[in-house]
C-alpha cells in the first residue's frame, strides 16, 4: 500500500472532508445574589440556562471567568438533586401517578445526601437508602398471581444490580402499588431482612437534562447536612450541596451555534484508499492530529460522501 501518513498533511486536492464543530457552553457570571430558582429563571430568560460544567474546557472557562471578575465566594451552577422524580422500575411508573405510597413516617429524607433507592424495612414500610449498599431484594414475576409473584432473593446486591437480576430472571423489581402489595412484600422482608424493591429516583443532574457521574464534589459532599440541600454551588473548582434558597452569584451559559468547515486533501495511492478500512484509518489519523492541536473537543469529523456514493475520486489526469 503506497500510502504514507505524511501525505495527510498535503491539503491540496480533491477529497472533501466535513468538519463539524460545536462549542457547547459560553459562560457569564452574574454577581448579583439570588436564590437558585430565581437564578435559573434569569438564565433561561437572558441566556440558555444555569451553567452546565462538564468538560475540562468548561472548567477552564469557568475558572477564567471567576478570576476575571474576582469572585471569591460561592456561586450557583445548574446542578440539582431531583428529589421529585420517584418512580417504580416496572413500566417506569411515576410515583406521583399512584394514589398509594408505602413511605415510613419521615421518609424519604435523603439522609447523608445520597439516598435515591428504596428498601422495605423494619416496619414493613419504605425507606430511602444509598443505592450502592448491598442488600437482599424482592423480584416480581408477572407470570404468577398473589403472594407467589413476589420472589425473595438473598444475594446481597446494590440496587442497580438487583434491578438487572430481576429483569433477567423474572420481570422486574417488586412494586407496592397498594396495601395488599405492601403486606406481601413485608412478609418476604420478615424472612430475609431489609430488601430492595423497585422504587427509585434520579439523583444529581444538570438543568439541561444531562446526567453525569464522577462529579467533583468537595470532601464529604453531598451530605444534605440540614435536610434540604438540593442545589449545588461551586467554589474553588468543586461542588457543595446547599439549600436552594440561599443567595449566591451564579453562572449562566449560552450554547454556540453549530458550524461546519470543509477541508480538501489529495493523497497518492495504488487504489487502496477505496478500501473502507483504509478510509477509516485516514480519518482516525486526522482526528489524532486535531487532538494534538487541541481542536477535537466537541468536534465531529466525518467524510463527505459524493453523489455517486464514493468518498474518493481519481483526478482526471490519472484516468
Amino acid at each position: 500500500m503506497k500510502l504514507n501518513l505524511f501525505l495527510l498533511l498535503l491539503l491540496t486536492g480533491l477529497v472533501p472532508v466535513a468538519v463539524l464543530r460545536t462549542v457547547l457552553h459560553k459562560y457569564d457570571l452574574i454577581m448579583t445574589g439570588a436564590t437558585w430558582p430565581v437564578a435559573q429563571n434569569y438564565c433561561r430568560v437572558t441566556y440558555n440556562d444555569l451553567a452546565t460544567v462538564i468538560s475540562d474546557t468548561d472548567w477552564l472557562r469557568v475558572k477564567k471567568l471567576t478570576a476575571d471578575k474576582n469572585l471569591a465566594k460561592n456561586a450557583w451552577v445548574g446542578l440539582y438533586n431531583d428529589v421529585n422524580s420517584w418512580r417504580w422500575s416496572l413500566n417506569d411508573l411515576p410515583l406521583k401517578n399512584v394514589t398509594y405510597t408505602c413511605w415510613s413516617s419521615g421518609d424519604p429524607n435523603n439522609l447523608g445526601g445520597n439516598e435515591a433507592c428504596v428498601m422495605i424495612g423494619g416496619t414493613n414500610a419504605c425507606f430511602d437508602a444509598p443505592c450502592i449498599h448491598p442488600k437482599h431484594f424482592i423480584c416480581y414475576n408477572a407470570n404468577f398471581s398473589g403472594a407467589a409473584r413476589f420472589i425473595g432473593i438473598t444475594i446481597p446486591l446494590s440496587w442497580p444490580q438487583a434491578q438487572a437480576y430481576c429483569r433477567e430472571h423474572y420481570t422486574d423489581l417488586a412494586s407496592a402499588l397498594n396495601s395488599s402489595d405492601q403486606n406481601m412484600l413485608g412478609q418476604v422482608r420478615n424472612i430475609q431482612g431489609d430488601s430492595w424493591i423497585g422504587l427509585y429516583r434520579d439523583s444529581w443532574k444538570w438543568t439541561d437534562g444531562t446526567i453525569t457521574s464522577n462529579l467533583p464534589w468537595a470532601s464529604g459532599q453531598p451530605d444534605n447536612r440540614y435536610g434540604n440541600e438540593n442545589c449545588a454551588m461551586v467554589y474553588n473548582g468543586v461542588f457543595y450541596d446547599t439549600d436552594c434558597n440561599n443567595l449566591f452569584s451564579f453562572f449562566c451559559h449560552s450554547i454556540y451555534t453549530m458550524w461546519s468547515q470543509t477541508a480538501r486533501l489529495q493523497v497518492k495511492s495504488d487504489g487502496s484508499v477505496f478500501d473502507p478500512t483504509v478510509q477509516s484509518f485516514i480519518l482516525e489519523q486526522m482526528k489524532k492530529k486535531l487532538k494534538e492541536h487541541g481542536m477535537l473537543e466537541n468536534t465531529t469529523v466525518t467524510w463527505r460522501v459524493q453523489p455517486d456514493g464514493n468518498i474518493f475520486k481519481k483526478k482526471k489526469d490519472d484516468l
